[in-house]
């Protein structure tokens, strides 16, 4: 981790040496040796997140237009996020973790990611609040199979809700994540009108019952 923090420090320092003509401002730009991972799962010996981490990752703490633009890259190549990343085998991997957060950017917002993780996202059939695409990085993009080319998924945030595609029912926009900041992945509309339907049910059966008379 240390090696790649010194590789991040001098990509900086080359791109602002290289526009010196126009430089960018580099006061926006925070550099930090963290275990980014704190920012979703608890760090040892705590029993919650980091939420100061977890905002410098989402740069809540920048102008909102920064935010808007903001790209998170996730190396996660051979879903080595996937199930294998919970040691515990329980509870979520880190590519849920990675798709919460995509959930809780600015619209504008991408997540660039080597494993899709759409399967931890609103269904496909509601996935109306993201856009979807991928491309080939091309041969060499990567260190462990440089001969050969690998898939690249990008998602774009474009709402802060999304509509339940049940044809049975009309359903009012979801947000897409809760007040907590966790995913709301299925319509709260379609999962409380079952309930309802036994209710009325259940009333109807009052008004109606035998033992009640005429």
């Amino acid at each position: 981790m240390e090696g790649r923090h010194e590789i991040a420090q001098v990509i900086c320092q080359g791109v602002i040496e290289e526009l010196r003509s126009d430089p960018p401002d580099s006061t926006k730009v925070d550099l930090r040796l963290e275990n980014l991972v704190h920012c979703v799962l608890p760090p040892p010996g705590k029993s919650e997140r980091d939420e100061e981490l977890r905002r410098f990752v989402l740069f809540q703490d920048k102008p909102e237009a920064i935010q808007k633009g903001l790209v998170i890259f996730a190396n996660n190549a051979e879903d080595v996020f996937a199930a294998r990343s919970n040691d515990s085998g329980s509870g979520a991997c880190l590519d849920e973790h990675l798709a919460e957060l995509f959930g809780n950017m600015k619209v504008g917002g991408r997540c660039v990611t080597l494993t899709d993780i759409r399967c931890h996202l609103t269904s496909k059939d509601d996935a109306r609040w993201y856009h979807y695409e991928s491309f080939d990085s091309g041969v060499g993009a990567v260190s462990w199979s440089p001969n050969k080319s690998v898939a690249v998924h990008v998602l774009t945030k474009i709402s802060d809700e999304w509509i339940c595609s049940n044809e049975k029912l009309i359903c009012p926009p979801s947000n897409v994540v809760t007040e907590k900041g966790t995913l709301r992945t299925k319509c709260l509309y379609c999962e409380e009108a079952p309930r309802r339907q036994q209710q009325r049910n259940r009333r109807k059966r009052k008004i109606y019952s035998p033992e009640d008379g005429d």
